[in-house]
C-alpha cells in the first residue's frame, strides 16, 4: 500500500515536471533545438564515445568487474562536470540514462546498490553526493534498493593531481560499512561517477565484500586513465 502511494507520487511529480519543461527541448551541451525528447541533440550525441567491454580492478588477489558508460573526454567531461560542480540535476539524469544502457548488456542480476559515499567536506561544500544522485536516479528506474552502506571515515587529498601510486596509497583505509545485516550475501552494483586508477572503487568494493556482499560489481558514468 505504501509503495503504491510513493510511486503514484512519483508519478504526479513527473507528470508536474513535463509541465514546466514542456517545449524547452534544448541540448545541454550546445544549447541547440533538439527535436526530441532527449535533453542531448544528435550532434553531440554521436561526438561521445561510448564504452563497449568491462574492465577488471586486480589486487590484492581479488578482481573487481567494473562497466562504464563512457570515456572522459568531450561530451561526457561537460556532463560530469555539470552534475559534479554545477548542480546541473538534467546533466545527472542523462549520465543516468547511459548506465543504465550499460546494465542492459551486463548480465549482472543483483539485489541492492551502493554508491561512493562523499567526505564530510565535500558534502558541505557541494551540498550533494553526485554518485549518490547517479544512484538513486538508477534505482528508481530498475525497482531496485539503494542504500547509505558505506561512509568515508577520513579526508584524504583530492585524487586530481596525484599519480597512480600516490591515488592508490590515499584510499587505504578510508572507507568503511556502516550496516553489516543489509549487504550479507547480497550481490551489489556499486556507483562511482568515474574511474581512473580504480582505487577509489575497489577499495569500497573490497570493504563490502569483507564485510560480507556475495558479490560486489562496479558501474561508472566514464572512466580516465592516468
Amino acid at each position: 500500500m505504501g509503495n503504491g502511494i510513493v510511486k503514484f507520487i512519483r508519478f504526479i511529480c513527473e507528470c508536474v515536471l513535463e509541465l514546466i519543461y514542456a517545449g524547452d527541448n534544448k541540448c545541454i551541451i550546445c544549447d541547440k533545438d533538439t527535436y526530441n525528447d532527449s535533453c542531448i541533440c544528435d550532434i553531440c550525441s554521436k561526438k561521445i564515445k561510448f564504452c563497449i567491454e568491462s574492465m577488471s580492478i586486480v589486487r590484492d588477489s581479488m578482481s573487481i568487474i567494473t562497466y562504464s558508460a563512457a570515456y572522459y573526454s568531450g561530451i561526457i567531461k561537460e556532463l560530469i562536470v555539470g552534475l559534479k560542480y554545477k548542480n546541473d540535476f538534467k546533466c545527472g539524469e542523462l549520465l543516468a540514462q547511459y548506465m543504465e544502457d550499460v546494465l542492459k548488456g551486463a548480465n549482472f542480476h543483483y539485489d541492492l546498490i551502493v554508491y561512493v559515499p562523499s567526505s564530510r567536506t565535500s558534502l558541505k561544500k557541494r551540498g550533494y553526493n553526485q554518485c549518490r544522485h547517479l544512484a538513486k536516479i538508477i534505482a528508481r528506474n530498475q525497482n531496485k534498493p539503494v542504500y547509505n552502506c558505506l561512509k568515508k571515515t577520513m579526508e584524504t587529498k583530492d585524487q586530481i593531481g596525484l599519480d597512480g601510486a600516490s591515488r592508490w596509497e590515499n584510499m587505504i583505509g578510508v572507507f568503511k560499512v556502516v550496516n553489516k545485516n543489509i549487504i550479507k550475501n547480497k550481490k551489489i552494483l556499486l556507483i562511482d561517477d568515474v574511474i581512473t586508477t580504480g582505487a577509489t572503487a575497489f577499495y569500497c568494493a573490497k570493504e563490502l565484500t569483507d564485510c560480507g556482499a556475495h558479490e560486489v560489481r562496479v558501474l561508472t558514468a566514464a572512466k580516465s586513465k592516468i
